[in-house]
């Protein structure tokens, strides 16, 4: 009776021993993800959050990802504003679609992250926008309001044009000589345009683009990408990745 009762024991230990092995082996699910320089096995517990919020948290927050960098070029001289603008609107919609409504994992962090970046986004995109308008109508800047001295001094001479805008010009080119490493050189390309019949449109395109717009960059809310590592990597487990030497 007792070795039955010790055999009664052991299968039903086996049994569920083999119950919890099935559901724990299911309770995980694979995911691969590949960074700059390695691409990654790793498991994620489905119980917790699901595929498509670990894929976008990838995707749209861990270092930027998809969204950080908005591709249409607002000192792109060689396209129409217009075509740009279209663009731009486009692009910042749909980035902000899926920060704004997509699935990301639901945790203090991650959700910070993805409030920071719908801010970064919303601020690249309206700098964008007004450097754009601001080809044929340059007094638009008047009313974007992330500015310090050197943007209002840029802005000013955009929209004054004439004499101001040549001395703004003469500014930024001295600027630009001191942190060149062939001063010389720079400084007979500035001087070749400043006597070319086409000055003013030179001008404008080196103080929109060179001036306005490299004060203007710096001031965004840039979204640094402190604890994105440690905070990944623990929603996942058993990570093995096969990295190329940097």
């Amino acid at each position: 009776m007792k070795e039955r009762d010790t055999r009664q024991y052991r299968s039903v230990m086996a049994i569920l021993f083999f119950f919890c092995h099935v559901s724990l082996s299911a309770q995980y699910a694979d995911f691969q993800y590949d960074t700059e320089l390695c691409t990654c096995n790793a498991q994620f517990d489905s119980t917790r959050y699901t595929r498509q919020q670990l894929q976008n948290t990838f995707d749209y927050l861990y270092g930027g990802g998809k969204t950080a960098y908005v591709e249409t070029d607002a000192t792109d001289f060689n396209e129409e504003p217009a075509v740009l603008l279209a663009s731009l609107e486009q692009e910042c919609r749909q980035k902000l679609e899926v920060l704004e409504h997509g699935e990301f994992i639901n945790d203090a962090f991650w959700q910070k992250v993805r409030k920071r970046m719908i801010r970064y986004v919303k601020s690249t995109c309206e700098l964008r926008r007004v450097t754009l308008l601001a080809r044929s109508n340059p007094e638009v800047l008047s009313g974007y309001k992330l500015v310090d001295s050197d943007c209002i001094f840029f802005r000013n001479a955009l929209i004054a044009g004439g004499s101001r805008l040549l001395r703004a010009w003469s500014v930024l080119n001295e600027r630009q000589k001191k942190k060149n490493a062939d001063p010389e050189h720079l400084q007979r390309i500035f001087e070749e345009r400043y006597r070319s019949a086409d000055r003013m449109e030179y001008a404008r395109r080196e103080i929109l683009t060179y001036g306005w717009w490299n004060s203007a960059i710096r001031l965004l809310p840039h979204v640094d990408d402190k604890g994105f590592y440690e905070n990944f990597n623990r929603l996942l487990r058993n990570i093995q990745c096969d990295c190329d030497e940097p």
